[in-house]
């Protein structure tokens, strides 16, 4: 049992290296793909993720933004890779009133003076002339989870994005390698850098 055990350890460590390194046996985390002027002054070393791809090839990739905490993200690939484009999208919920039933229900209907007063007995109670039947809408809220386009590699001005979140939550960033006649494999790193704040805002 023990050897079968070691076996399966030995198994499973060779199916992670692989992983890391991909179909070409690089090991992308070792390569210098970002400038230091890129890079600024963030620290990179907690969630940043390499790996490699082909031409043609799209990624989903998630990351957690800890609230108060600077952040900066981009991506960038190999020379050989072509055109890369990446967009990063953060999660929303948007709330809309919505009717849940109507129901039918007979209500008094009172007697009233020519300028619109109710009319009294001599009991003090309002006169009852009849009943009619009207509708009654209850209501509801719908919640919706949408994620918001916030950084397109394509359209935008800067190489990066940079965020101060209110609140820790998850970030999804889509990379997008173009195709390419001959097929090329190549490195690929989503640089996640931060540094602490007292920020209160989410930047975007």
């Amino acid at each position: 049992m023990k050897i079968i055990n070691r076996t399966f350890a030995v198994a499973l460590a060779s199916v992670l290296i692989m992983s890391c390194l991909g179909a070409s046996g690089q090991n992308c985390s070792k390569k210098k793909l970002a400038s230091n002027e890129l890079k600024g002054k963030f620290d990179y070393r907690g969630q940043s993720l390499f790996r490699p791809l082909n031409t043609g090839d799209s990624i989903t990739l998630n990351v957690v933004l800890y609230s108060k905490q600077n952040y900066r993200l981009f991506v960038v690939g190999e020379q050989k890779l072509g055109n890369l484009n990446y967009q990063i999208y953060v999660p929303s919920k948007k709330f809309t009133r919505v009717v849940q039933s109507v129901e039918e229900k007979k209500v008094p209907v009172y007697k009233k003076d020519p300028l619109g007063f109710y009319l009294y007995d001599k009991n003090g109670q309002k006169v009852k002339i009849g009943e009619q039947t009207i509708q009654d809408t209850i209501w509801s809220r719908e919640t919706t989870s949408i994620n918001d386009l916030v950084f397109d590699s394509r359209t935008s001005d800067q190489q990066f994005w940079e965020a101060t979140p209110v609140k820790t939550q998850s970030i999804t960033i889509k990379v997008y390698v173009a195709p390419a006649a001959k097929k090329v494999d190549g490195c690929v790193g989503l640089y996640v850098g931060c540094e602490y704040s007292n920020a209160s805002q989410f930047i975007r």
